[in-house]
C-alpha cells in the first residue's frame, strides 16, 4: 500500500473522530451538577456585566445587581 494512501486513510479519521467528539453533549446535559453550577454562573456574568454596563449597583445584603427598590428575589 502506498504512504499517501495510508496517510489519507489517516487522515480521514482522525476528522471523523473528531467531527464524532465534537457532537457529544459534554456540558449541555441538564441533569448534572456541574453543568446546573456552569450555567448559573455564567448567568451571574451575564448580569454582574449588563448590570456594571446600566450601572445598576450590588446589593450588600444579597449580592445581586438590582436598583434598591426592586426588592430581593426568593
Amino acid at each position: 500500500m502506498p504512504a499517501e494512501t495510508m496517510i489519507s486513510i489517516l487522515a480521514t479519521t482522525l476528522l471523523a473522530t473528531g467531527w464524532a467528539l465534537w457532537l457529544l453533549p459534554v456540558g449541555r446535559c441538564t441533569e448534572c451538577p456541574h453543568c446546573r453550577a456552569e450555567k448559573l454562573a455564567r448567568q451571574r456574568a451575564d448580569e454582574a456585566r449588563t448590570s456594571s454596563f446600566y450601572g445598576i449597583p450590588r446589593c450588600p445584603s444579597c449580592g445581586r445587581h438590582h436598583q434598591p427598590e426592586d426588592g430581593h428575589r426568593t
